[in-house]
């Protein structure tokens, strides 16, 4: 029997997987919520009103050989003699639960930093269904929101309050949005694109504090107050791992330790999704977890399966704004831009980045249609991908699409030219 504890995006496709390929395994998924997989990025859409809370809630497909006991706290794992302890939240009961495999996928939680005020009513994290509901029922009697963090969840959300009519300013400690994903030449246009939406930004600054009696009132920023009446923590995550600490291997910062199999340091034992680290780092993204999974189900079961190098492939959206970006820094850069369209007066702008040998190492984007480039890009990148593959690739046409000349074929060219290429086949 393979046990997975936490019904995220991790817990949801190992069991799936298993369901799929092993119709005679038994699983049995523990999660603490009373209702099953959601997607938490869509709750800067639930916020601003275009869908409906139950709308990102995800039910599981019925399988005869799935128990989903929902509403159940795993309290302890005991590793030697295979057995989960889990508290049913709606009795009281403490079940035991035996396992022959074991999937621990609990993601992570929000993280606050130890700002003096941070526990007034009206400031929120994001994170769950039920953060997303308070969040939009308090906006409804708000006027000026601040969000901290100016990263995808942050902008978001910046963007979905300005859409219901508040004032909205995001400050970051860092020089510009988005800090790990993009390069500050390219946030400019992110910044350019916010202040139009009404959207103030306050960089490389610290909030010292927020202030008000019971309900936050306003925030001292760098030494300035300033008035708001609903402030939203996007400051990062932290791993759920407490249940591993001190049974399986963890770093510093208590991410589980798995290896490119996504074993724990304990037999038996795998762990995938927002609270590991793998031998290519930390990447908390869906599309890893989702990748993560497949793996782990595949060596549950007795098959073998690695997890190949992810690129980090990310998009964030704001209306139709995207900021996109896969892999890291080259030796070599090429920049370029084009219009979205012949007859659009809004353009796209891209920069790609390579080794001397021509290997594309990685890429960034912004504007509409910039994850659909950067999608590109991250599939040659999976088998070592060369520049003149991207610059010279039959991509599809249409005026009302894209230009001929579309940017990710001018960033490169522009980094081709700093190549010594003898041969060229386009």
């Amino acid at each position: 029997m393979i046990a997975i504890i936490g019904l995220g995006t991790g817990g949801l496709y190992a069991a799936r997987w298993i369901a799929m390929h092993h119709r005679n395994e038994k699983i049995t998924i523990i999660e603490k919520r009373d209702y099953e997989t959601y997607s938490p990025c869509s709750i800067p859409m639930v916020v601003e009103g275009k869908i409906k809370p139950e709308d990102i809630v995800h039910p599981f497909p019925k399988s005869k050989n799935v128990e989903i006991l929902l509403a159940h706290e795993a309290v302890d794992i005991d590793i030697n003699s295979k057995k989960i302890k889990a508290n049913d939240l709606k009795t009281g009961e403490v079940k035991e639960i035996n396992y022959d495999k074991l999937i621990y996928a609990p993601g992570a939680k929000p993280w606050v930093p130890p700002i003096k005020g941070a526990d007034k009513e009206g400031v929120f994290t994001v994170r769950t269904v039920e953060d997303a509901i308070a969040i939009r029922e308090y906006a409804e009697t708000a006027n000026k929101a601040l969000v901290v963090g100016a990263g995808a969840i942050g902008v978001e959300m910046a963007y979905a309050l300005r859409k219901r009519g508040l004032e909205v300013t995001i400050v970051e400690m860092m020089e510009h949005a988005f800090p790990t994903a993009i390069d500050k030449d390219m946030a400019k246009y992110v910044d350019e694109r916010l202040n139009k939406e009404g959207i103030s930004t306050i960089y490389g600054a610290k909030v010292e504090a927020l202030i008000g009696t019971e309900k936050v009132e306003g925030a001292i920023i760098n030494g300035d107050e300033l008035n708001f009446d609903i402030v939203i923590m996007s400051t990062g995550v932290r791993p759920e791992s407490a249940l591993l600490r001190g049974k399986v291997d963890v770093d510093e910062r208590g991410f589980i330790l798995v290896d490119e199999k996504m074993r724990t340091s304990i037999d038996d034992v795998y762990a995938i999704g927002d609270c590991v680290r793998t031998p290519y780092g930390v990447i908390q993204l869906a599309t890893t977890a989702l990748n993560q999974a497949i793996v782990a189900a595949i060596n549950a079961t007795g098959g073998s399966a690695v997890l190949k190098k992810p690129n980090g492939a990310f998009v964030s959206a704001f209306g139709d704004y995207e900021v996109a970006s896969v892999g890291t820094h080259g030796k070599i850069a090429g920049r370029g831009w084009s219009r979205l369209n012949p007859y659009s007066v809004e353009k796209i702008v891209m920069k790609v980045f390579i080794e001397e040998d021509g290997t594309i190492v990685g890429a960034q984007a912004v504007g509409k249609g910039a994850s659909s480039r950067i999608d590109i890009v991250s599939a040659l990148m999976r088998n070592k991908g060369k520049i003149w593959d991207l610059a010279y690739m039959e991509k599809s046409y249409c005026p009302e699409v894209c230009e001929l000349y579309d940017v990710i074929k001018i960033a490169a060219e522009n980094a081709m030219r700093r190549l010594k290429i003898e041969k060229y086949e386009v």
